[in-house]
């Protein structure tokens, strides 16, 4: 797939940028330190920083282990968290992160915060999916298909799931999906980190 500026929405990247550049600066950290931890370019990371790139999935999972943040952090923090934004998350207050080279873009469903649990609805393209090369994540994983049909690779073993199937597995196996419908799929994505990194 194939990026153009219609599917980039740049406001959307700054704020992703500021917020990585938020979380690196609260824990003391330069540019060049971030960088070796993560296996990420500075010129790089300076780019997502100022909002002129979009990270891929990969270098997302890379900054979050480096960082010592849950996904949920990179995702708008548009709620005050006081009130009943602790416990609910409103339908038109959920913040997204949009993976257009991919076909993919996740929605935060959890309130945002610091949680060893994080619910998602994925929306992937027709062609999407979570990329070329499988994931590894320690903790667990599951959800359900809402609509479309989804191919789910569990190591050497492929599932495929339609409307209503759910699943769960150790993600510490190499995973990915993928689109198999016709129209976009909808998934519930559930996520319970074991440890941050």
């Amino acid at each position: 797939m194939t990026i153009n500026d219609d599917e980039v929405d740049f406001e959307t990247l700054r704020g992703l940028g500021e917020r990585i550049r938020t979380l690196r600066t609260e824990r003391d950290l330069t540019l060049t330190a971030l960088s070796a931890m993560s296996q990420i370019s500075v010129a790089m990371l300076s780019h997502i920083e100022r909002g002129k790139t979009s990270p891929s999935l990969k270098l997302l999972n890379r900054l979050r282990v480096a960082l010592g943040v849950p996904l949920a952090s990179f995702f708008d923090p548009n709620t005050d968290r006081s009130g009943e934004e602790s416990v609910v998350t409103r339908v038109e207050k959920r913040s997204k992160l949009s993976f257009a080279q991919m076909g993919l873009t996740k929605e935060l469903l959890s309130p945002p915060g610091r949680s060893d649990l994080e619910l998602l609805i994925l929306a992937i393209e027709v062609g999407g999916g979570s990329g070329p090369d499988p994931w590894r994540r320690v903790g667990e994983k599951g959800g359900i298909v809402l609509e479309g049909r989804f191919e789910l690779q569990i190591g050497e073993k492929t599932y495929v799931l339609e409307e209503g199937d759910a699943f769960q597995f150790d993600s510490t196996q190499p995973h990915s999906f993928r689109n198999l419908a016709q129209k976009e799929t909808r998934v519930i994505w559930v996520i319970r980190s074991n440890e941050v990194s």
